[in-house]
């Protein structure tokens, strides 16, 4: 009897020792699901320098479609608003809603903004939330960053690039009528000298044929800088015209702004003289773009600065206007011609323009899913986010021939924003033309070479200074110069002005800067 009370004891021991144990396993596995730490819902407020009516407020059918690949890559309870405007109007509102310290989480900053919203503590630093974005530090080359930081911190995010050649962020060149080429029996140039020749047999010769004394050679607009002409001498003043920050050149180990050298007079001397011939568009100080390229499209001019996109006879462009026009036309872009001593190049595109530049608030909501959000938007991981934000669904608004590795798109770009897709909600820019074909990409190779670098993107405080000392000045003495009204010589009076009003101020400051990226 006492043996059975030993074993019923051990036994009932034993079951409530299982029960207990049984019962702290299931209490251990509800601690374990009701613990796991769940993220609040957050919805981030972007605002961004675009001009793109059709993107529906709401954000349109993509919304639902965006979210859930986001949800696929782990990125749960993250939302966005966009809301878009362009030029001037945006920094204006911008400017209103610092102001009202009703500032978006996420928006697009010039480099002026840029150096005037960190001085004022506006901007998140994002070096420690970078570390975390794979991504982004992939797709953005090294030296962009150096561009964004001020006093050793990141405070921007620049536009990124991917890997193929066609890439690359350089895009313009000199295009010339082929067909006139042919016309004339002349070869494309490749020396200043015989593109000097090119526009005047462009100009006096009735290249297209009609019998007419109505063509130009070199034609432009008022924003037009004649990169061609300034990469001869081996400087270059602006990657986008008149309307952009002028180059810095080194110079005897210092830097100083392209328009101040004794290059930049030679180069005045040669337009010059073009323009007294009569080779050079007399119109293009006042005209706009669209005057400009209507001459092209009416067979006006032969040469003239432009984009290797153009080359695109299907994209809806001038190009594709000048065809309807006259079928037999043809154009192309010619490589880089060289000066007196050999020299070659064209003005590196200025990486921080276009709305691509943006910055994250200080008072941002949960900036460190944002910056998750920002890395999953450039991810070409299977659940990550570039095709379907750039390119809208795959075979619903676009193809993808991996042997190519060519993109077709069925949706043009007006359908895609009412969706929702493609630009507006491309949060970080990455350049991306796996769109072109064969005619365009070879274009691009010639734009990608001999590319004049700007020795410095960022602002310094005297530029916020003298804000229109640059555009102002330079625009006057280049128009005058090349025109005809003044002599080259009144080139010196304008290097002083500069100087005096400002510029040593500016140069002083932008080597102190400079300096520090060469330690």
């Amino acid at each position: 009897m006492k043996k059975m009370n030993k074993v019923l004891s051990v036994m009932c021991a034993t079951c409530l020792v299982g029960i207990v144990v049984a019962g702290c396993s299931s209490n251990n596995d509800t601690s374990s699901s009701t613990t796991i730490p769940k993220k609040s819902p957050v919805t981030f407020n972007m605002f961004f320098n675009y001009g793109i009516p059709e993107y529906p407020e709401n954000g349109g059918e993509a919304k639902a479609k965006i979210i859930a690949q986001m949800e696929k890559a782990g990125l749960l309870g993250i939302d966005y608003k966009i809301s878009m405007i362009s030029g001037d109007e945006y920094k204006t509102k911008l400017n209103l809603m610092v102001s009202s310290s009703d500032i978006p989480d996420y928006f697009s900053v010039d480099t002026t903004q840029l150096a005037q919203y960190v001085n004022q503590g506006l901007l998140k630093p994002l070096d420690d939330l970078l570390a975390k974005a794979p991504h982004l530090m992939k797709y953005i080359p090294k030296e962009r960053w150096e561009g964004v930081k001020f006093d050793g911190k990141i405070y921007a995010i620049p536009q990124g690039v991917r890997s193929e050649s066609f890439n690359s962020p350089n895009t313009t060149g000199l295009l010339v009528r082929q067909d006139w080429l042919d016309n004339l029996g002349l070869k494309q140039p490749t020396t200043l000298n015989e593109l000097h020749d090119v526009l005047k047999a462009f100009t006096k010769n009735d290249p297209d044929k009609n019998g007419q004394n109505d063509t130009y050679g070199l034609g432009g607009n008022k924003t037009t800088l004649f990169n061609t002409v300034f990469g001869a001498f081996g400087i270059a003043l602006s990657s986008y015209g008149t309307t952009g920050p002028i180059f810095w050149t080194e110079k005897d180990g210092k830097i100083v702004k392209s328009f101040v050298t004794p290059e930049t007079k030679q180069a005045l001397a040669v337009l010059q003289q073009w323009y007294k011939e009569g080779l050079i568009d007399p119109e293009f100080p006042v005209m706009e773009g669209k005057q400009g390229e209507s001459r092209v499209i009416n067979s006006k001019v032969g040469v003239f600065e432009g984009d290797a996109f153009a080359i695109n006879t299907n994209g809806g462009g001038f190009y594709s206007s000048l065809l309807k026009v006259l079928p037999t036309a043809k154009l192309v872009m010619t490589n880089r011609v060289k000066g007196p001593d050999g020299k070659l190049g064209w003005s590196e595109v200025n990486p921080y323009s276009g709305g691509a530049l943006r910055a994250v608030s200080a008072k941002a909501k949960d900036p460190e899913r944002l910056i998750e959000m920002l890395d999953w938007s450039v991810s070409d991981d299977p659940n990550g986010g570039v095709d379907l934000l750039t390119y809208g669904e795959e075979n619903v608004d676009y193809t993808y021939d991996k042997t190519k590795n060519m993109i077709t798109q069925k949706s043009n770009y007006s359908d895609l924003y009412k969706k929702g897709f493609s630009n507006p909600v491309r949060f970080v820019q990455v350049t991306d033309r796996r769109w072109t074909d064969d005619n365009v990409r070879a274009a691009l190779d010639i734009a990608s070479k001999d590319i004049i670098k700007n020795q410095l993107w960022k602002t310094v405080p005297a530029e916020l200074d003298y804000p229109d000392l640059e555009k102002k000045l330079w625009t006057e003495y280049f128009v005058k110069i090349v025109t005809g009204v003044w002599s080259v010589d009144k080139f010196d009076e304008f290097v002083q002005k500069y100087y005096q009003q400002g510029g040593q101020k500016i140069e002083q400051q932008a080597n102190e800067e400079w300096k520090k990226t060469k330690n």
